[in-house]
């Protein structure tokens, strides 16, 4: 029968309903008690093995079937395992529904055991029905929490309860008293180790169900004996602390289970007084945390019970404190205190009360009292070896329970700490920071040694967080301190924290750290969260923002963050590239965002710097320093000696270079007073302070600095362009390589040296251009524009330039008035029209230049702070229009003050000159030097000495030791003094060049006192000329047989007139870098062209001619270095074609003089042009000289007679005299009038027998030396006019007046008289000795360039002067120019 049972229970469902049907009818037959139950038994063994056998789809027919036989069977007496086998294959069914997911069968036979009596036939079938009964409630409680049947579960829950119940109540009546395994089991099943959300969802159960269970279970923990009481301890313990968690979450607040069973359990262990008091010491401590409402002495309470706690494990059981209870005890605490302390909020707490009541007066000694009881049981915990209670680590590596334990009391302390609110001044008491740091270092200590933490750990993570909340409330020095002494066990720690969290942490420290105490700790914690920022824009953000803090505070910089950060206590860990980034990013700050940094600052810098760029950086800003100093100069020497430089070696050095150029050009500098700038003491100022030393071998060594810097950079920015920087190279300061570069350029510009400075504006052109830096290229093509020829040797094509640089201009000069430029972009924005101007000026587009000033005239009006200003722009303008006016062919405007005029106006504004960027002073300098050539140039073809700019430009030179400068200023000096005829002034400017020039020094010697002149006559002439003003300086007239007073005695140590002058061209004397320079070679040619002028009107012709023809040849073999002499070039040529016309070489005076009309470069006077062709035409007249008749007299109408002229000796004294007072009373009738003269040459007043003539230059300063029939070192016959006011029909009816008038003996030919006038006035008049210009025309100061137009205005007069004398033919070379 039993096989034809097991074949059908797992058969289809028809055999099943049979086996049920055979089943029900056998139980009917079946009597007694052994054979219905072992018939039971079979029957269930063989549904046993279907289930096995995977076939529970008749699962609810097989609990039809039990449903049968359970309520027909009970134990038998004789066989009790019989009973046993039913428990167990009762057990087995039910576990197989629930794996078997036969959820509804499941109930359905969980619902058959209940319903039968809990029949206990051995002590043993207890742990059958237990089984049952927790397997059934954990299964159901997965389904609730899966929200799974949720009705019907909780129903089945608090099924199994009241079956827990029936159990307890049915063991008790057994006197079953083996609660130590019943514990065990109830703990490892049902309360033991289980989740908040467990005791949460059973707490929530109807109570009477609960208590049912738990009233059950105390009744039989009472009936129990106290045999076994050591195993029992901890059970009682764990099954208090889930008690505790239920009461947490029970709505009844009054239910507190846990005290009922700790209550029951002191009965228990009345015996054990250790471990009664433990019991009784818990038991008051959870009474205290589920007090209900506060009361008035609950801190007193908490205060005295932590004393006992701390007094029991201090002394009472200190002999005990390797046993196990003892243990077991501590975790329990621990574990206690876990519940309290886990809540993120007290509000949210279900032992709100409790905390709240921690708060108020006497709060610090509370938590004091707290934290010490913590810090007590932390301190035993160390005995803990294992424990029941203690929780299970999943790491494989990790047992230790005591490990665990010491760390959650720590975590405690801090939870405790985080929600205490102390009042104001509650914050300022330390006693709880004592005992609070003790527990907290010493569970962090713990930790790092725990090998299950890490950063996901939650330990780790939870204390990281808890100190990050604990910096968050910082707002006292002494809430600061409980952080400090954190940092360093917290530092152990940092491998196992993650970056995430740890940055976090930080940030609220660097917020926190504004509370402490010590400002070098403060900065070594910002540090730390500075350091852990990896994005690098939000890096830089908050760096500057750190500098700018201290700066408000006033604090100075002792260190850079770098530094501070490798001392602090709690690094953050970088990378490499990390570190490299977070010093640059601290580097650059420095350079860009602080205006003046600290010198300890800069240095704390310096000694962590990764690499040479970053010091010769530093050594930027810190020039004053000699250790820094030397430092950059080893560093210069180091890489000078290496052979093959990489990319950052050639940028080190060339900001070493540069850093070592500036300390130089500063050492040289020294103060010279403007009263010291008087030409008769310019010897004794260069022999004075260190003046003396201002050579060009100096100066080279500055020059060579420059050359490297500007090599090096060009190397680099050359490899840079070609290869792309990687990332893990130094981050390139590009502001600092443009400033060095403008510096080096600007030094070079400011020396002179021409080759050089290209070099260097070539470099920093084409770095604006690919930097996209638009200021740095206008400003660079300033330079080139400003020159007048640009060499060819850069390969620049500056029409393109000009191109890209009018499309820049074009968007940034609307954008000037927008406010968002600085004053010195605008400086170069306007600068760039102006040297624009002066390009299209050049290129003879006059309209389009005039166009261009007068545009940065109206955009300089838009700035306020200009208007009324003498600026660098105001000068350059001027300066522009200047150049143009006395430079132009064809002047188109009238209306313009004249060259010599503008000259007086510029000098009055650089002498007002106002400082507005820092461009201005650099520029003034560079325009300065431009305008002592071009004012030199155009003031000495105009008889005019403009000697002021000279001055200015030597002051500045001299104050900055530049010896270049120097001997371009003495150059045009000494221009000024030839054409002047200072003799003893300009061979005293041969001596200085020579001095600059390192040829021959200075001698100290006493100098001569200058020689009175004594003659009367000049006396009286000087004392006249100074009356009268009619001229500017006249120069000195000279009495017919009477030496110059200018050669009467040459001085002591003057240039030795023997001296060869060929040492000029061969350079046999020349310092070696004079000769190794093509710039020097021509200041030194220009200065033998000029000594051979100074001999010339000597009368020491001797090397004149093998000078003039070798200097002939040098300018024809080097022509670039003749074209750079410009406009000496035609000076050189004007005083050579003197000297063949005084040699008496017509024929070659005529080529040359054809030769240099047609070289004129645009960039010269125009005055050149008609110096040549009158030397032209003079150089003709005297190879083909006029016929030899006697021709008629020329009626002077007034002219002064200062000496009696070659030609007038037959006159008679009479007549002198009475032409003196003629012109004496002219005068005094004109005195309100500026009266008009012209100087008739040597050719208009010569005798008729002269075969020969000779004219003077021309500058028209020099006299030509005698010939055999007239000294010319005479006085010049002087033609006044002083009719300026008449008009000119008044002119022409009393002139002929003035001629009947005065009739002297006339010893010359009637002169056809050229005149070579440049003033914009042309007065058609037949006048031949009168020249009218109205006096309101003077005052319009119109512009005096010459006209191309005066040979044929004044054809009229040359027209009455042929009626008189028709045979006559002379010619005025002498051309006069005022202003």
């Amino acid at each position: 029968m039993s096989t034809d049972i097991a074949t059908q229970l797992k058969g289809s469902r028809s055999d099943v309903e049979k086996v049920r049907k055979t089943v029900e009818a056998k139980f009917r037959e079946l009597s007694g008690d052994g054979l219905p139950l072992r018939y039971e038994v079979n029957v269930l063994r063989h549904i046993c093995l279907a289930l096995k056998d995977n076939l529970h789809q008749n699962s609810d027919l097989y609990c039809d079937i039990m449903g049968i036989m359970l309520p027909r069977v009970v134990p038998c007496e004789e066989k009790p395992s019989l009973w046993e086998a039913h428990l167990s294959s009762l057990r087995y069914i039910h576990h197989g529904l629930f794996h078997q997911r036969s959820i509804e069968a499941c109930q359905k036979l969980y619902n058959l055991i209940r319903q039968q009596p809990c029949r206990l036939q051995e002590e043993s079938d207890y742990k059958i029905y237990l089984d049952i009964h927790l397997t059934h409630f954990n299964g159901f409680h997965v389904l609730l929490q899966k929200q799974k049947l949720p009705l019907e579960a909780t129903s089945q829950l608090c099924y199994a309860l009241e079956s827990l119940g029936d159990l307890f109540a049915a063991m008790t009546q057994r006197q079953i008293s083996l609660c130590a395994t019943l514990l065990v089991q109830l703990n490892e099943s049902l309360f033991g180790k289980r989740s908040r959300s467990f005791f949460k969802s059973l707490s929530f159960l109807p109570s009477e169900s609960l208590a049912k269970m738990f009233n059950a279970l105390l009744m039989l923990l009472a009936s129990s004996t106290s045999s076994n009481l050591a195993n029992l301890f901890p059970e009682c313990l764990s099954l208090t602390l889930a008690l505790v968690q239920i009461d947490m979450f029970s709505p009844q607040s009054n239910q507190q289970m846990s005290l009922q069973l700790l209550r029951m359990s002191k009965e228990l262990f009345r015996q054990e007084s250790n471990l009664c008091y433990a019991l009784q010491l818990m038991y008051y401590y959870i009474k205290l945390i589920f007090v209900r409402e506060p009361t008035g002495d609950f801190k007193r309470t908490y205060i005295d019970l932590s004393s006992k706690f701390q007094h029991f494990f201090e002394h009472k059981v200190a002999s005990h404190a390797k046993e196990q209870w003892l243990a077991d005890f501590l975790v329990a605490i621990q574990l206690l205190q876990v519940l309290i302390h886990q809540s993120n909020s007290k509000l949210q707490s279900p032992f709100q009360i409790f905390w709240q009541q921690f708060d108020g007066e006497s709060s610090p000694d509370i938590y004091t009292a707290h934290f010490q009881l913590l810090q007590t049981c932390a301190s035993l915990a160390v005995n803990i070896t294992r424990s029941p209670l203690g929780c299970t680590c999943s790491h494989e590596a990790c047992k230790s329970v005591r490990r665990h334990c010491i760390l959650a009391y720590g975590l405690c302390a801090l939870d405790a700490y985080i929600n205490w609110k102390p009042a104001a001044e509650q914050k300022t008491n330390v006693s709880p920071h004592k005992p609070l740091l003790g527990v907290v270092k010493y569970s962090m200590d713990v930790a790092k040694t725990m090998k299950c933490l890490g950063p996901t750990s939650v330990e780790i993570i939870k204390l990281v967080r808890q100190l990050t909340y604990v910096a968050d409330q910082v707002t006292c020095p002494e809430q600061m301190s409980v952080l400090l002494p954190l940092l360093e066990p917290l530092q152990k720690l940092r491998p196992l924290v993650a970056d995430q969290d740890m940055s976090s942490l930080l940030r609220r420290l660097f917020k926190a750290s504004s509370h402490c105490g010590d400002s070098n700790i403060a900065c070594r914690i910002q540090a730390s969260y500075l350091a852990s920022i990896t994005n690098p824009a939000r890096l830089r953000s908050q760096v500057c923002l750190y500098y700018h803090n201290l700066g408000k505070k006033g604090t100075e910089i002792k260190r850079c963050v770098y530094e501070w950060h490798e001392s602090t206590p709690l690094p953050f860990p970088l990378t490499p590239d990390q570190k490299k980034q977070l010093y640059d990013t601290d580097f650059f700050a420095l350079l860009h965002y602080l205006r003046s940094p600290s010198t300890a600052h800069m240095e704390s810098l310096i000694r962590c710097r990764t690499s040479d760029y970053h010091l010769v950086l530093l050594a930027r800003q810190m020039r004053k320093d000699d250790s820094i100093s030397k430092k950059c100069i080893e560093v210069h020497d180091k890489l000078r000696q290496q052979r093959s430089l990489s990319r950052m070696d050639n940028l080190c050095l060339g900001h070493a270079s540069v850093g070592l150029l500036l300390d130089a050009l500063e050492a040289q500098k020294t103060k010279v007073s403007t009263k010291e700038i008087t030409e008769n003491m310019f010897e004794e100022l260069l022999l004075s302070k260190n003046l003396w030393q201002m050579n060009i071998q100096r100066e080279q060594r500055l020059v060579n600095y420059a050359s490297e810097a500007i090599s090096a950079f060009s190397n680099f920015f050359d490899r840079a362009d070609q290869e792309p920087l990687s990332a893990n190279e130094t981050s390139i300061d590009w502001e600092a390589l443009i400033d060095d570069a403008i510096a080096t350029a600007n030094a070079l510009s400011s020396m002179g040296y021409q080759s050089e400075e290209d070099d260097a504006w070539l470099l920093l052109l084409r770095m604006g251009r690919l930097l996209e830096d638009r200021f740095t290229y206008l400003r660079a093509l300033n330079h080139f524009l400003s020159q007048n020829e640009v060499s060819s040797r850069l390969n620049l094509k500056l029409g393109e330039e000009v191109e890209v640089a009018e499309e820049l201009l074009d968007d940034l000069w609307p954008q000037l008035k927008n406010g968002k430029f600085f004053k010195r972009q605008q400086t170069t924005v306007m600068l760039c029209f102006c040297h624009l101007a002066s390009y299209y000026a050049r290129m003879e587009c006059y309209s389009h230049a005039q166009l261009l000033l007068l545009h940065v005239e109206q955009l300089r009006e838009e700035f306020p702070e200009r208007q009324g200003k003498s600026d660098i722009v105001l000068l350059t303008l001027q300066t522009v229009r200047f150049r143009i006016g006395y430079q132009q062919r064809k002047p188109t405007n009238c209306r313009l003050p004249t060259p010599l005029r503008q000259l007086d106006i510029l000098l009055d504004n650089v002498r007002s000159f106002c400082n507005l960027s820092s461009l201005d002073g650099g520029s003034l300098q560079l325009l300065l030097s431009t305008l002592v050539r071009e004012s030199t140039e155009c003031s000495a073809n105009r008889l005019s000495e403009r000697l002021s700019f000279s001055n200015i430009a030597l002051h500045l030179v001299l104050q900055s030791g530049l010896a270049l400068r120097a001997i371009e200023v003495f150059l045009a000096w000494l221009w000024t003094n030839l054409q002047m005829e200072s003799f003893d002034k300009a061979q005293s400017k041969l001596r200085l060049i020579e001095h600059c020039l390192g040829i021959k020094q200075l001698n100290p010697t006493s100098r001569p006192e200058k020689e009175a002149i004594k003659d009367v006559a000049i006396r009286d002439l000087a004392s006249n000329m100074h009356l009268l003003q009619l001229v500017e300086p006249i120069r000195k007239q000279q009495l017919l047989n009477m030496a110059s007073p200018n050669l009467l005695k040459m001085r002591p140590h003057s240039p030795n007139p023997q001296l060869d002058l060929d040492r000029y061209i061969t350079l046999d004397v020349a310092p070696a870098n004079l000769r190794e320079n093509s710039q020097l070679q021509c200041l030194y040619f220009v200065t033998g062209c000029l000594h051979a002028r100074l001999r010339f009107l000597q009368r020491n012709s001797e090397q004149l001619d093998e000078f003039y023809g070798r200097a002939h040849s040098w300018m024809q073999e080097k022509p670039p270095m003749s074209s750079a002499l410009y406009p000496m070039l035609h000076a050189q040529q004007l005083y050579h074609l003197n000297y063949l016309r005084f040699a008496r070489k017509h024929v070659e005076a005529i080529s040359t003089a054809q030769l240099g009309l047609k070289m004129r470069s645009r960039a010269v006077d125009i005055n050149f042009e008609y110096n040549f062709l009158a030397q032209l035409k003079t150089a003709q007249l005297e190879l083909k000289p006029v016929g030899q008749d006697k021709p008629q007299v020329k009626i002077l109408r007034r002219a002064l007679v200062f000496n009696h002229s070659p030609e007038d000796k037959k006159r008679t004294a009479i007549g002198s005299v009475s032409a003196v007072k003629n012109t004496a009373s002219k005068v005094k009738q004109s005195a309100k009038k500026a009266p008009r003269f012209r100087i008739y040459e040597e050719l208009e007043l010569r005798p008729p027998s002269a075969t020969s003539c000779s004219s003077s230059g021309g500058s028209g300063t020099e006299n030509t030396p005698p010939s055999d029939h007239v000294d010319l070192n005479a006085c010049q016959a002087i033609e006044i006019s002083d009719d300026d006011d008449s008009p000119l029909v008044s002119t022409k009816k009393t002139q002929p007046k003035s001629r009947e008038k005065a009739k002297p003996k006339a010893t010359s030919k009637a002169c056809k008289v050229l005149t070579l006038d440049n003033s914009l006035e042309i007065v058609e008049t037949p006048t031949i000795t009168t020249s009218t210009r109205s006096t309101r025309a003077r005052l319009r100061q119109p512009v005096e360039t010459p006209k191309t137009a005066t040979l044929s205005s004044k054809r009229t007069r040359r027209q009455v002067l042929e009626a008189q004398a028709p045979e006559t033919e002379s010619i005025s070379t002498r051309t006069r120019h005022r202003h």
